[in-house]
């Protein structure tokens, strides 16, 4: 990651893996209109830092079913350091949806997860706020997300390593996938979906990540 200000340089994270799981190196380089400076170097380990994953759902049955799919691979067998809240408004489709989950939980024995049933309409940011100010427990990373969008074990490891409490929230840039056969329509095989996922658009609104207690603050 790096960001430029036009009148005195730029300033450089370089982020690595480390000789252990889940422990990582970074290293701050500035760059003034000049030689390059080294700020600081620093061992990371995030062996600790959970993720609550916040779902605001109505109904869209089908389309949790494969959010779901995803989840379960890389949330819970490949890191494991995350927790699911689904905020649900209504009741139509409502035992369907929890049935997804307990079928989930009893096949992956994964039980860090919370279902909220709110009445009323849906409303996206009343369920990310609902569900962040649900969570009682010690410090954790939120994950504002969309039930359609698919993410990897990896892309949780730089959510960790780009946000501080207090600090920093991150804003992911996400790549809008409609049609891969039209979109790569001029490639000989569409590219393997770690490819697809990358884009230098803006930052997808769906899709923050907060330090519950820099949440709480604002």
């Amino acid at each position: 990651i790096y960001r430029t200000e036009r009148d005195k340089g730029t300033l450089y994270e370089l982020t690595f893996k480390g000789d252990h799981n889940h422990e990582f190196q970074r290293l701050v380089l500035f760059r003034p209109f000049g030689p390059i400076m080294k700020v600081k170097k620093e061992k990371l380990n995030m062996a600790n830092t959970l993720i609550n994953v916040i779902v605001p759902l109505a109904r869209r049955v089908d389309k949790f079913r494969h959010f779901m799919q995803n989840f379960r691979e890389m949330c819970i067998q490949q890191d494991g350091r995350v927790h699911l809240t689904v905020v649900y408004f209504g009741k139509e489709e409502m035992n369907e949806v929890k049935g997804i989950l307990e079928n989930t939980s009893k096949a992956a024995n994964f039980r860090n997860f919370t279902f909220i049933q709110l009445n009323g309409e849906f409303s996206r940011g009343k369920g990310l706020d609902v569900g962040a100010r649900f969570w009682k427990g010690s410090n954790v990373l939120l994950f504002f997300c969309d039930v359609d969008i698919y993410f990897t074990s990896e892309f949780l490891n730089t959510c960790r390593l780009n946000t501080q409490p207090g600090k920093k929230v991150f804003y992911p840039v996400l790549f809008s996938q409609y049609n891969p056969g039209v979109i790569y329509g001029h490639h000989d095989a569409v590219p393997p979906l770690e490819q697809q996922l990358v884009s230098n658009g803006p930052a997808d609104a769906r899709v923050r990540l907060f330090n519950v207690a820099h949440y709480r603050g604002t």
